[in-house]
C-alpha cells in the first residue's frame, strides 16, 4: 500500500474530498474535472489492472466546484480471480488519500417490472448471493454504517423520485438463472449485479461514508423476452448515461 500511495502522491499534490467509482459505460463522468491528472492502473506499482470490457482502468484526479475529486474509471470483480480484500483495494487507496466520502455506481439488472430502464436506485441494503460473506441463507445487510443516511437524503433532495431498494450481489461473470432471480425476488432484492458489495464492506471497515447508485440497465432474466448480454448492458448504460451523469454532477455539487 505504501508504494501505491507514494506513487500517486508524487503525481497528485492534494487530498481527495470525494471519490467516485464508475460502473459499466459510465466513464465519461471524468470529463467534468478541471485540469485532470490521469494515472492508469497498469502503471501503479503493486496495483491491479481491470480485465472487464467497459472498465478502462484509470484514476482521474481533478477539481470540480472547489472540491478535489477522484474518479475511478473501472473496478475489480471477485470473478477476476481476486480476493475480497483485493477487490476492495481501491477503497483503501481512497482512504489513504484522505477521502471521507465515496459514491459507488453500477449498472444493474432490474427485478421490478414496474420500474423503467434508466431509473436510478439508491441502494439501502444488500444481500450476498455469492455466499462469500454469508451463509447459504443470505441475510439483508443495511444500516447507516454501510449506506450513509445523510448522503441518501441529499440525493433524494436533488431528485425525489429516485428508487430505493436492495442490491443482490452475485458472483458472475455469467448472468443469473431464472431460478436464482426468483429466489432473489423472494428475499426482497430489487436489483442484481456482480460488483459493489465488496467495496461497501471495505468502506464500512474503514469508516468511509458511502452512497451507492444503481442504474437499471436491463431487466433480469425471465422478466422479459429480451436477450441478455454484457454488450446489452454496456449499450443501455451508454443510452441512459446522460441523465445518470447529470444526477451525479448535481450530487457532487451538494455533498
Amino acid at each position: 500500500m505504501k508504494k501505491i500511495i507514494k506513487y500517486i502522491q508524487d503525481r497528485v499534490d492534494f487530498k481527495i474530498d470525494i471519490a467516485v467509482v464508475t460502473g459499466s459505460g459510465l466513464s465519461d463522468l471524468k470529463n467534468i474535472l478541471e485540469n485532470s491528472t490521469v494515472i492508469h492502473y497498469s502503471e501503479i506499482p503493486g496495483y491491479f489492472n481491470t480485465t472487464v470490457k467497459g472498465h478502462d482502468g484509470a484514476f482521474y484526479f481533478g477539481k470540480f466546484q472547489n472540491k478535489y475529486i477522484l474518479i475511478a474509471v473501472g473496478r475489480f470483480h471477485f470473478y477476476e480471480g481476486l480476493t475480497l480484500e483485493e477487490v476492495g483495494l481501491p477503497i483503501q487507496v481512497f482512504k489513504n488519500l484522505g477521502c471521507k466520502k465515496i459514491i459507488l455506481t453500477n449498472s444493474a439488472g432490474c427485478l421490478q417490472t414496474k420500474w423503467n430502464l434508466g431509473d436510478v436506485m439508491i441502494v439501502s441494503g444488500h444481500y450476498d448471493f455469492t455466499f462469500q460473506t454469508d451463509s447459504m441463507n443470505p441475510q439483508l445487510v443495511s444500516g447507516q454504517q454501510y449506506y450513509n443516511e445523510d448522503l441518501i437524503q441529499k440525493a433524494l433532495k436533488i431528485k425525489s423520485d429516485l428508487r430505493m431498494g436492495n442490491y443482490g450481489w452475485v458472483l458472475g461473470p455469467m448472468y443469473e438463472t431464472r431460478a436464482e432471480i426468483q429466489n432473489m425476488q423472494f428475499h426482497g432484492v430489487n436489483a442484481v449485479g456482480m460488483s459493489t458489495v465488496p467495496e461497501v464492506i471495505m468502506a464500512n471497515k474503514l469508516g468511509v461514508d458511502t452512497l451507492v447508485l444503481s442504474l437499471m440497465s436491463n431487466y433480469a432474466i425471465g422478466l422479459t423476452d429480451d436477450e441478455l448480454s454484457h454488450q446489452t448492458v454496456l449499450d443501455n448504460s451508454i443510452k441512459y448515461n446522460q441523465n445518470f451523469k447529470l444526477l451525479l454532477i448535481s450530487i457532487l455539487s451538494q455533498i
